[in-house]
């Protein structure tokens, strides 16, 4: 049961209810006059009835905004999406979302007349999927419907549909083989990879990646305003989360960063420290020193050659490595526990939410735990 009530810093009557678990909800009716409010009053009365007997959402609908909901096709709705997401999001996952959108678009045969965004069925979504399946791992599939359920919550919010129909949608199982985490390297891993880095670019990304923990895209795009060499110390605020991390230099870094800084002369603070790598990754993502990163790897003996030509004959899921230049991130959180850093402090630096997050990253290996369990105290003396 509902209730018109009135606000004293407001002009307009509020509405009240009581869910079933007890919560008290208010909203504004943005009517002035009590006749009106009492007409949604009776509106929402009108919803409680239609849930309890199962009534059309649509018909509610109507009942409660005295208007039809606003139809829209999904190709209209779809191009709407992106040319909304393009003014927020990067080029890499803006290239994402336009395949996503427009094999979608191109499954269900969207064009100017339909179908009707409502009309898109929780077995459409599935079948579009499964199609998509032999060519794609389960990860990426996953990622896939994500980006859809993203497209129908942001229609939800534009008042087209009433319901996602992705959360009817399971999400891919793994293989065993996808289901294989990052590792960390090890010390004479990571050395190796230094030692074989083809230039400075390619040495201070390593070095940065190692000493910082931070993400590629974010190391590749850093600024010289991020970096303070009176305080020893690189402030940046991550491209994933938005979060402000600050990490004091290492030795090598900062004399790494110290040169680099000599060199570029007079720079401004906003100035990127790799300005072509920076351009590069703007404009085109990460994929590119992905791959750049995965044939230093290869060059040091640590993941086989992998020939594109093959690839792409046999057309199925790509193989994902358990190393990656996002490896230095594990090798970061895990060195830093390793050797006395709390969790509190690996979660600060690496710029992680959760300790669940952070242990994910954490890989203890076997001598690090035989070396736990000898410092135990013996019982039996």
């Amino acid at each position: 049961m509902a209730w018109l009530y009135e606000r004293s810093n407001s002009d307009y009557w509020w509405l009240g209810w009581r869910t079933p678990d007890g919560k008290l909800h208010a909203k504004s009716t943005k009517c002035r006059s009590k006749a009106d409010a009492q007409r949604q009053l009776a509106a929402v009365d009108t919803l409680s009835s239609a849930k309890a007997s199962g009534a059309s959402l649509d018909a509610v609908y109507q009942s409660m905004s005295q208007r039809s909901r606003p139809r829209v096709t999904v190709k209209a709705a779809l191009v709407s999406w992106m040319t909304e997401c393009e003014s927020s999001t990067t080029p890499e996952t803006m290239a994402r979302y336009r395949t996503v959108a427009d094999g979608f678009a191109t499954f269900l045969g969207a064009g100017d007349k339909g179908p009707m965004v409502e009309e898109v069925t929780p077995e459409q979504i599935r079948q579009f999927l499964n199609q998509r399946r032999a060519a794609r791992s389960g990860s990426t599939l996953n990622l896939e419907r994500k980006i859809l359920s993203m497209f129908f919550l942001r229609e939800i919010g534009e008042e087209h549909l009433s319901a996602n129909p992705c959360a009817a949608v399971k999400a891919s199982k793994l293989s065993r083989a996808e289901k294989g985490r990052k590792r960390a390297f090890t010390l004479t891993e990571l050395r190796t990879i230094f030692a074989k880095c083809p230039d400075d670019f390619w040495r201070y990304l390593v070095l940065a990646g190692f000493y910082t923990g931070q993400r590629m895209g974010d190391l590749i795009c850093l600024t010289w305003g991020a970096v303070d060499l009176q305080e020893n110390v690189l402030r940046l605020t991550q491209g994933k989360t938005g979060r402000a991390v600050q990490v004091p230099l290492r030795p090598a870094l900062r004399s790494m960063l110290a040169a680099l800084r000599t060199s570029a002369g007079k720079v401004k603070p906003g100035e990127a420290i790799w300005p072509e790598q920076s351009e590069r990754y703007e404009r085109s993502g990460s994929g590119g020193f992905g791959n750049q990163f995965y044939d230093l790897l290869t060059t040091c003996g640590l993941v086989p050659a992998r020939s594109h030509r093959a690839k792409a004959k046999a057309g199925g899921p790509r193989t994902v490595s358990p190393i990656s230049f996002h490896s230095l991130r594990h090798t970061f959180v895990t060195l830093l526990k390793a050797t006395g850093g709390t969790q509190a402090v690996a979660k600060e630096l690496a710029g992680h939410h959760s300790d669940a997050i952070s242990d994910l990253y954490t890989h203890t290996d076997t001598a690090t735990l035989a070396k736990a369990i000898a410092a135990l105290p013996e019982v039996t003396l």
